[in-house]
């Protein structure tokens, strides 16, 4: 057995393992002398069983059925009486009753068919006259207490309650046939087994069919131990009750039958598994299952004839009565299965537990590296070269001063000392700082002793003796696994600011130093190959595109990804030879990233989660050098040359590549194609127009539901992105109004009954009801960060949140027809959770425009609902009050006595919908108003507020809502945006085109006049462009799916108000 694992997906054979299950074995055989059927506890089982039920061995397959039932409840078969396991195995019944919504009916259902079989099973085996059915139900009650003191185990209301159904549900077949109880027993395991099988969790990700026999058992093998007995002991069940059923002369027929119907019935329900959310089809529940059929077929037993429980009746009209009864009972067990899969799983969300959520494998079930180009010598970090070091001290003699007062011999800082002694070698306590590496303590993320531990291992490698080498390399196996361990458990995710900040660079510092030199770096090295080219790598290449971008807003860019762009792939290189910023076109698109992201005042723009937007992105200038990218690298100058840029070494800082004119030749339009940005501007001076859209999917982190949504600066911020990352993560202001659609410029639809409150830690959580975009991300409490790029593709009906045309940036236009609808409309949607919200839009495509040429933005949206009584309302939000007319509306910004802020207007032309309702909202009180609530922190955010420094957060305190005139199910929103210097006021007519079932707008312009037509019920646009004599015709499409369809069990559960 121990040769074969080593052909087993994450098995190891050792010698170890082999020692001990040999000694295993002989102790059992030792132990199988002494306990045989006269000693006890075993002489005293054996009396109960032949004196409650029938002799033969046929019996004993039934009770062995029972048996295994019993270990499926109570593996791990591990008590504990400590208080704290205690109180977990309870802990399911106090939250259930808390919380009667997470009441799971497919679980309560499953144990009341599978209980009331059983019970019927042990019937069919009792010896006549014991009360085995009252029996069977004081041991059910044994198994399931039993359950509170078993680790990892849990004693559930649905359990206990189900158990006491199935006494109701099974008492009216004890008096029936022997054969009779046999087939109706059958008919409830089976049924228990199809509600099992086709629960399904709303929350969770559908998986691929499973071939592999025991894949998914092998990962983890306690839990791998109850799925097979939970698999096991139906299929013994029903095999029991057939050969018991079944006379001698069809034996034959109904093993052949019956193994091929439920290889069939296993197979069906096994495969529709991989389109159930939460559920993983298996190939091995069909194996286990024929198995045990054809083993339980093949073991020779005496029928035990032809039993009846009792006896015909006399009593007149009985037998009809009794008829009655049981087609009741049949009937009302048939409604009661079909309702628990129908209404199944509660659409109610329960808080994420992330402790009970899939991890990143071990380092021992990864398959070994192939790395031919590792570079097997020291130093194989990124380090100083001797003409480096020679121009740092040529360069900068004040620099190479302080670092010697910063080393201070060996007892200053680790980093600056290892430096120190590769500057001068000899200045530097080694004995000392040998010491103190020993002495490092592992905590919090174990960054802050990975990295220097690496380093001076690494760096110092040749000054370093063999025994403190061997010392070092202990001590880096031990940083490496801890750092493994805060990977693993806390689930760090590629998609998130903390596996950047920064465990993964260290690991990755440890493991490249580690890798060769010991053998306890090469399981450390597969860990790290897999997190880093199966997982963080893939992320990369998802968000950033083909032309760079990351999704986390504000600061995050700076404190995660932004100090792991350069850093990782450059240790990579040094280390392996494989060149990953000549392969992957999205880490230099990163650069672009971060040019486009800054505003024409020198700040970023403000988007999602952040509150400073001046900080410094820390690979950036490495990153720049390596590329040349004078742009990037002169947004923010290094004062000196000949500086490291990048930890733990990056080129020297060379102010060559300063040059501020350098922006002139970028283009004035960027797509970043991984999240969906559209940035243009009209020119790259601080008097600039400057524009973003987005329209793409979500990556879960520090993200807002925002997809459609605009902004427009000129002079200032003029449509702004609104709302206030505080005063705390996680505040009432930050999750009711700034992190929802209603802070954004883009249309919410409000369902009044859209109140489902979110899954809060010990309560659910009222959440403001703002008619906007599904609560998918981070805050939530929902979902868990997606560990890798499989993880979001399998809950890609969750993160999938729209979805852009192809752009049109041609004659001075940047134009995208874009489908907005995932973000409000899922599968989900409508079932009753607080996430998927309920289903209120059927159709939002936005089609978005930006002509530089005359600078005028031009937005269109055909917004259908699933209900004309919900009210639909176009938002734009502005710091100023914004004042109404006819027409449409106007806003300004005043001056400041800074670059990019000479002050600004916007104008506002509603041409769609005819006769809209243009309400400003705003002002004291009102500020951040939503569902009749202003979310101010009562009050409190004022003075927050007026603390914000110039380059901080524009929370704004006013929004321009537009509305239909009337209700209806769809509607049509044509606004012309029309953004102007200071005072000036746009020269620009506008007006209302119509022909045929056509609308759209004509522009005329100080340059040019323009033409947009629009066709409802298709998302694309035809622009025309007149200039004097000449006319350009130019077409842009948008993806045109519907929404998503509601299915079956939606509509059924409407029709009964679930």
């Amino acid at each position: 057995m121990e040769f074969l694992q080593q052909f087993l997906p994450a098995r190891i054979a050792t010698l170890s393992d082999l020692v001990a299950n040999t000694a295993g074995a002989v102790t059992g055989a030792l132990l199988a002398g002494v306990v045989h059927g006269e000693s006890l506890p075993w002489a005293m089982v054996m009396r109960r069983r032949e004196q409650w039920f029938r002799a033969g061995r046929l019996v004993d397959l039934g009770l062995i059925a029972v048996g295994l039932w019993t270990l499926s409840q109570l593996t791990p078969l591990v008590p504990s009486l400590d208080l704290g396991n205690l109180r977990h195995g309870i802990s399911s019944i106090w939250q259930t009753l808390q919380y009667p919504s997470r009441f799971n009916f497919a679980q309560w259902a499953t144990y009341e068919f599978y209980i009331a079989g059983l019970a019927l099973l042990a019937m069919t085996a009792a010896s006549p006259g014991q009360a085995v059915f009252a029996r069977f139900f004081a041991f059910v009650a044994c198994v399931l207490l039993c359950k509170i003191v078993i680790v990892t185990r849990q004693l559930s209301l649905e359990a206990a309650t189900g158990a006491l159904a199935a006494l109701l549900l099974a008492l009216p077949f004890v008096t029936l046939r022997a054969k009779a109880v046999a087939a109706v027993s059958a008919l409830f395991i089976i049924g228990g087994f199809a509600i099992a099988e086709l629960a399904s969790d709303p929350g969770g990700a559908t998986h691929a069919f499973n071939w592999i026999p025991f894949a998914g058992q092998l990962e983890n093998p306690l839990i791998g131990i109850a799925s097979i007995l939970e698999d096991l002991w139906p299929a013994a069940a029903l095999a029991y009750l057939a050969r018991f059923a079944t006379p001698p002369s069809r034996q034959r027929l109904a093993a052949a039958g019956g193994v091929t119907a439920l290889a069939l019935f296993a197979l069906a329900l096994e495969w529709y598994q991989q389109y159930l959310p939460g559920r993983y089809g298996d190939f091995t529940v069909v194996l286990l299952m024929t198995g045990t059929w054809l083993l339980y077929w093949s073991i020779p037993v005496h029928a035990v004839g032809g039993a009846e429980f009792g006896a015909p009746s006399d009593v007149p009209g009985r037998s009809t009565r009794q008829a009655w009864v049981i087609a009741g009972v049949l009937g009302l067990a048939t409604a009661t299965g079909a309702a628990a899969l129908v209404l199944g799983r509660h659409p109610a969300e329960a808080r994420v537990d992330e402790t009970r959520l899939p991890q990143l494998p071990v380092p021992g079930e990864l398959p070994p590296v192939n790395l031919p180009g590792f570079k097997y010598s020291h130093p194989r970090l990124p380090s100083p070269s001797q003409a480096d070091l020679a121009m740092l001290t040529r360069r900068s003699p004040d620099s190479v001063r302080q670092m010697q007062s910063r080393a201070d011999g060996g007892k200053g800082d680790i980093e600056t000392a290892v430096l120190q002694e590769l500057v001068e070698p000899g200045s530097i306590d080694l004995v000392l700082l040998h010491r103190r590496l020993m002495d490092l303590k592992f905590a919090w993320r174990g960054h802050e002793q990975g990295k220097p531990l690496a380093v001076a291992y690494d760096w110092l490698y040749s000054h370093w003796s063999e025994a403190q080498r061997a010392q070092l390399q202990g001590k880096l196996a031990e940083g490496c696994d801890y750092l493994i361990e805060r990977i693993r458990k806390e689930r760090l995710s590629p998609y998130n600011v903390i596996l950047y900040n920064a465990p993964l660079q260290a690991l990755m510092a440890c493991s490249l130093a580690l890798y060769g030199d010991d053998p306890r770096g090469e399981p450390v090295m597969r860990f790290t190959y897999d997190l880093w080219k199966n997982r963080v790598l893939p992320v990369w290449r998802q968000v950033m595109g083909r032309n760079g971008g990351w999704h986390e807003g504000g600061e995050y860019v700076g404190i995660g990804i932004g100090q792991a762009i350069y850093e990782l792939p450059a240790m990579w290189r040094n280390a392996t030879g494989e060149d990953l910023f000549a392969s992957e076109p999205g880490i230099r698109g990163f650069l672009d990233f971060l040019v486009y992201h800054r505003r024409p005042d020198s700040t970023d723009f403000r988007w999602g989660d952040g509150s400073a937007f001046d900080k410094i992105v820390p690979d950036a200038t490495a990153l720049a050098l390596e590329f040349r990218h004078a742009p990037a690298y002169s947004l923010r100058a290094p004062v000196h040359d000949g500086m490291p840029s990048a930890w733990p070494w990056g080129p020297l800082t060379d102010g060559t590549l300063n040059d501020r004119g350098s922006f002139a030749h970028l283009p004035l339009v960027r797509l970043f194609d991984g999240i969906g940005m559209i940035v243009a501007r009209s020119d790259w001076s601080p008097d600039a127009t400057y524009v973003t859209f987005k329209a793409g999917d979500n990556y879960w982190s520090h993200m807002h539901l925002d997809q459609g949504a605009f902004t427009i600066y000129k002079g200032g911020a003029l449509a702004i992105d609104s709302g206030l990352y505080g005063p705390t993560y996680g505040s009432d202001h930050h999750m009711n109004y700034t992190y929802q659609t209603v802070a954004h410029n883009v249309v919410t639809v409000t369902d009044p009954a859209d109140t489902m409150p979110a899954p809060g830690k010990d309560k659910p959580r009222p959440i403001a009801n703002d008619g906007g975009q599904r609560r998918v991300g981070s805050g939530w409490g929902v979902e868990a960060a997606p560990l890798d790029r499989a993880e979001w593709d399998a809950k890609r009906d969750l993160y999938h949140t729209a979805e852009m045309g192809p752009l049109l940036d041609q004659g001075g236009l940047a134009v995208a027809a874009t489908d907005i609808t995932p973000a409000y409309t899922n599968m989900r949607s409508g079932s009753g959770t607080f996430s998927a919200r309920t289903r209120r839009v059927e159709r939002f495509w936005r089609i978005f425009g930006y002509d530089r040429v005359d600078d005028v933005v031009v937005v269109f949206d055909q917004v259908t609902a699933t209900a004309a009584s919900f009210r639909k309302r176009w938002l734009l939000h502005t710091i100023e009050a914004p004042a109404a007319s006819a027409e449409g509306f106007s806003v300004s910004v005043g001056a400041q006595d800074r670059p990019g802020h000479g002050g600004g207007k916007l104008d506002g032309k509603v041409l769609l919908p005819k006769d809209a309702v243009i309400n400003p909202l705003g002002g004291h009180g009102f500020e951040f108003f939503v569902d009749d609530r202003n979310y101010d922190e009562n009050g409190t955010l004022r003075e927050l507020i007026r603390k914000i420094g110039p380059n901080g957060a524009e929370p704004g305190a006013w929004r321009v809502e537009i509305s239909p005139p009337r209700d209806a199910k769809e509607d049509l929103f044509l606004v012309v945006l029309l953004p102007s210097a200071g005072d000036a006021r746009p020269a620009h007519r506008v007006r209302l085109l119509e022909s045929g079932s056509r609308v759209g707008c004509e522009i005329i312009g100080a340059n040019r006049t323009t033409r947009w037509w629009f066709e409802p019920g298709l998302n694309e646009a035809q622009i025309d462009i007149v200039s004097g004599s000449d006319t350009h015709h130019y077409m842009v499409s948008g993806p045109q799916a519907p929404a998503p369809a509601t299915s079956w069990l939606d509509r059924f559960r409407r029709l009964f108000g679930s």
